[in-house]
């Protein structure tokens, strides 16, 4: 009986599981963003000649951050946040989705990235007085309640480990004016809408990586790989998480993917209280 209790639940949870974080916090993210950043190495030998992570994995996560800015709130939104900004290839998109009379403010915890995204802009001659960079927690944003008409954020919340995770929903619903929207984009275990042939892809494909990821089983070869480096993102259920938010609807949801493994991207509003 208990073999096949085990059988029962290991089917039920087969690439649907949120494993826990293996660093112990977004700080310590920020640090080896800030260190590894500026000496990195492929096989600790040939020195990338692109910028760290946008190279590693920004690559792999465009094709989701391409199909995210979409719908009418991109248009009507006067003051945008972009929160976890990262390397700035969705930073560089929401530019030009927008136009000269719509304020951004780029964030993110480490000044590495913030540099990196002002570099990115730069590169594109993107670089205008509208775009403003903080460097701030996405846990404490340094603005006042009801501030922004739309909140963008990209792969910042499946790293975060599961309090953290609660702490930045419930800023994001803080600084979103009533009526503003919030656009989101994570690693999802949530694939109940998808065909079923696409749900047993995507689940082996979770699976696999969290067998990986778990405890930093696979670390090692990515920092010999990568002088340190290791992914921090895992695939989690979001949209629980929204769902215990007081003020927080969901408008509707899309799949898209990185690499092999499956991205969903969350629109939603904020409500009146």
């Amino acid at each position: 009986m208990k073999y096949s209790a085990y059988l029962s639940q290991l089917k039920h949870s087969f690439g649907l599981r949120q494993v826990p974080v293996w660093f112990g916090s977004s700080e310590s993210i920020s640090q080896e963003f800030q260190t590894i950043g500026k000496k990195l190495k492929l096989l600790r030998i040939f020195p990338n000649p692109y910028p760290f992570y946008d190279w590693i994995m920004g690559f792999y996560e465009r094709v989701s951050n391409r199909s995210a800015l979409h719908g009418t709130m991109l248009k009507r939104s006067q003051k945008i946040i972009d929160v976890g900004a990262g390397t700035g290839y969705l930073l560089s998109r929401l530019e030009k989705a927008t136009n000269s009379e719509q304020e951004i403010f780029a964030v993110d915890l480490s000044q590495q990235m913030l540099d990196n995204c002002k570099g990115y802009l730069s590169k594109h001659s993107q670089l205008t007085p509208r775009i403003h960079f903080e460097r701030a927690d996405c846990r404490k944003l340094p603005w006042n309640d009801n501030s922004f008409d739309l909140y963008v954020s990209s792969y910042l919340f499946d790293l975060l480990p599961e309090k953290e995770l609660r702490q930045a929903l419930r800023e994001m619903e803080r600084v979103l004016l009533p009526d503003g929207y919030a656009i989101l984009v994570t690693m999802t275990t949530e694939l109940e809408d998808l065909p079923r042939l696409s749900q047993y892809f995507y689940r082996l494909m979770n699976e696999l990586y969290c067998i990986g990821y778990h405890k930093g089983r696979w670390n090692p070869i990515w920092r010999f790989f990568c002088a340190g480096y290791a992914p921090h993102c895992r695939p989690i259920a979001l949209g629980q998480y929204l769902e215990g938010l007081d003020n927080i609807a969901m408008a509707y949801t899309k799949v898209s993917r990185v690499s092999l493994f499956p991205v969903r991207i969350y629109y939603v509003r904020k409500t009146h209280p």
